[in-house]
């Protein structure tokens, strides 16, 4: 086969067609003149060369290795990142703005001394006269713990063994959420006083979960005024038609009946420095209180006690400069340590 009758040999290139170029001997930037004896020509990511046999060959098989190298990526020069993509990813984490409550469930066996009668000796009770009083017949209580921290409450926050179920809960966008204190009981049964003139009356739920309604809102001196409900899910789904978000017409819903208790509902504002505590008394069988906050584990009772602590995120004036760094959040036995020192 003669030279004019050879084929010219197509390849796939990858890189750009100055990289391509410079390969075979030619840059525009560089201002080099094709080498003799190559074709170079581009279109549509391809590559033509066209050697013509010098030496014997030897020139064609040169070139041939040098564009396979090139194909399989010895040459090629990696992307760059975007200077947005490095900016996003040195960026601190974004910190959600509001109100910022962490709550948690002490757990000992019931009638413990401590969670049931000492510790409420270091806390200054919440609420009007009244509203303790019937607080109190209904089995519940609530008190504020604030400065210095008694040792044995210390150790209780850092116990894996006594805390149940910690949380941490950001309202920003919520302005009220339900945490989960017992349950689920099979067969509820205890006595409600809804109000001091009143008689006792009979309560019997199924499948009862019990919560305390928590909603917290931000108050000018940076300390947050907190409304606390008693609040319990029981029975199975059923369906119930709402009025929908427009008033023009009845919507059907699948919800879990809930019973509300506004009557043993209290409020009281918090530092950051503070405790809200509401549990139950051991003497207090068949009431609210105790539908609230005793649980079984293997037929042995305990008792628990609900503990919240809040305060405002990014509270006062924002800053002109990013923070430096994400900004994490101690927990509350963390805190309660820095607090003891």
């Amino acid at each position: 086969m003669s030279l004019s009758q050879r084929k010219p040999l197509i390849f796939r290139i990858h890189q750009s067609p100055g990289a391509a170029a410079c390969i075979l001997g030619f840059h525009p930037m560089c201002g080099q003149k094709p080498l003799n004896g190559v074709d170079f020509s581009m279109h549509s990511g391809y590559a033509k060369l066209a050697f013509h046999q010098r030496n014997g060959g030897t020139m064609q098989r040169m070139w041939l290795l040098m564009l396979c190298a090139a194909a399989v990526g010895c040459l090629h020069r990696p992307d760059r990142p975007v200077a947005t993509s490095v900016v996003r990813s040195l960026a601190p984490a974004a910190v959600v703005e509001g109100l910022y409550l962490e709550s948690l469930l002490l757990e000992r066996p019931l009638g413990d001394s401590f969670l049931d009668d000492e510790l409420w000796r270091f806390t200054l009770p919440v609420g009007s006269q009244e509203t303790r009083v019937l607080l109190a017949e209904n089995g519940l209580r609530a008190g504020i713990l604030t400065g210095h921290l008694p040792p044995r409450f210390q150790k209780l926050l850092e116990s894996e063994a006594a805390v149940v179920n910690p949380r941490g809960l950001t309202f920003g966008l919520r302005s009220e959420e339900v945490i989960p204190t017992a349950g689920p009981h099979d067969n509820c049964n205890f006595h409600w006083l809804p109000d001091l003139a009143r008689e006792r009356t009979p309560v019997r739920f199924a499948n009862a979960r019990a919560g305390i309604l928590v909603r917290p809102e931000a108050q000018p001196d940076n300390r947050v005024r907190i409304v606390c409900e008693p609040r319990i899910q029981h029975g199975e789904k059923r369906e119930w038609f709402r009025p929908s978000s427009d008033t023009t017409e009845f919507v059907k819903h699948q919800e879990v009946p809930l019973a509300r208790y506004p009557q043993c509902a209290f409020e009281t504002v918090l530092s950051r420095e503070d405790y809200l505590l509401i549990g139950w008394s051991a003497d207090q069988r068949e009431t609210l209180g105790e539908v609230l906050f005793c649980v079984e584990a293997n037929q042995v009772p305990y008792q628990r006690v609900l503990v919240l602590r809040t305060w405002m995120v990014n509270a006062g004036p924002s800053s002109d400069l990013p923070p430096l760094g994400p900004q994490r959040r101690p927990s509350i036995a963390a805190q309660a340590a820095e607090s003891c020192r």
